[in-house]
């Protein structure tokens, strides 16, 4: 039995409209890769945060620690007190700066 031509016609653009619609929902072949990317991508900005905002701190506890470790306990207490200063003026000039912008308005 022949087949109408308007029945042809439309079966191959419903399969391709099937295929297309069960690719999109049902395949997710990649997304648990996609899963590891994200998370890989979080944990980097994370480290770099890290690195940006706390990296001269850790640099500094790891030549102080690294001092005391070899026994050179004076050069260890000379960089404790040298790091100690700078963060103070940096206390300070923080607060200098907070008081100039709330004189400022």
């Amino acid at each position: 039995m022949k087949k109408p031509a308007a029945h042809i016609e439309a079966t191959p653009g419903r399969a391709r409209l099937n295929r297309l619609l069960r690719r999109m929902l049902g395949d997710q072949t990649g997304a648990v890769m996609m899963e590891y990317v994200v998370l890989g991508v979080l944990i980097v900005g994370a480290v770099v945060a890290a690195v940006i905002f706390f990296g001269k701190t850790i640099l500094n506890q790891f030549g102080v620690m690294t001092h005391a470790a070899t026994g050179d306990n004076t050069k260890a207490e000379q960089m404790v007190t040298e790091f100690g200063s700078e963060r103070d003026e940096g206390i300070e000039k923080a607060k200098s700066s907070n008081k100039t912008m709330t004189n400022q308005e």
